[in-house]
C-alpha cells in the first residue's frame, strides 16, 4: 500500500457576485423581519397562541408608515397662498362670515360642486378687513367669482362693503 503525497486540487473560488448575493442573504430574525427583536417580543407576549409567521405579520402591519392617517396641511405661515381667496370686507362683516362659517364653507362648496368644480373651500379666517376662504387647490376666475356672488348675496351681511377678491 503505497501513500500519496500530492494535495487534492483546490476547488475554484466563486465569483464576487455569487458572494456578494451570498452575504445578502444572511440576515438574523430581527434583520428578515425588518424591525427590533423587542418589538417582535412584545407582540409574542401579547399574541403567545399565535404562530411565528402571524407574529411577523402583525408586526410588519403595525410598522407600515403608509397606512399613517393624520391629514397633512398645506399653509403657509409667511403670507397668502394661491390656494386662499380673499375678500375685502368691513370688520363687522368679517365677524358675522366667521361666526356662521361651517354655514357659508356649506353652501360654497354646494354651488361650487354643482357647477362641477374641483374646487372645495376648507375654511374660513377673519381679520379687520377681510376674509380668506382656503381651498383645497388653487381656485379659478370662476370659482372667486361663485364664492364672492354667494358672500354678497348672502343676507348676513351688507352687501356693500364688500369688493372684489
Amino acid at each position: 500500500m503505497s501513500i500519496s503525497k500530492t494535495l487534492p486540487p483546490i476547488p475554484p473560488r466563486p465569483s464576487a457576485n455569487v458572494m456578494a448575493k451570498h452575504r445578502q442573504s444572511l440576515k438574523s430574525f430581527a434583520q428578515a423581519t425588518k424591525g427590533r427583536a423587542e418589538e417582535i417580543l412584545k407582540v409574542k407576549e401579547t399574541f403567545p397562541k399565535l404562530s411565528s409567521k402571524k407574529i411577523i405579520e402583525i408586526h410588519n402591519i403595525a410598522q407600515d408608515n403608509s397606512l399613517n392617517l393624520c391629514p397633512k396641511l398645506n399653509m403657509t405661515t409667511k403670507g397668502p397662498s394661491r390656494k386662499q381667496v380673499i375678500i375685502p370686507m368691513s370688520q363687522d362683516n368679517s365677524n358675522i362670515v366667521f361666526l356662521h362659517a361651517d354655514k357659508y364653507i356649506f353652501n360654497i362648496n354646494n354651488l361650487l360642486k354643482t357647477s362641477k368644480s374641483k374646487v372645495t373651500a376648507d375654511f374660513i379666517q377673519s381679520d379687520d378687513k377681510s376674509i380668506v376662504i382656503t381651498t383645497n387647490q388653487v381656485a379659478s376666475a370662476s370659482d372667486m367669482k361663485i364664492m364672492e356672488n354667494y358672500i354678497k348675496e348672502s343676507t348676513d351681511i351688507n352687501a356693500n362693503d364688500i369688493s372684489s377678491p
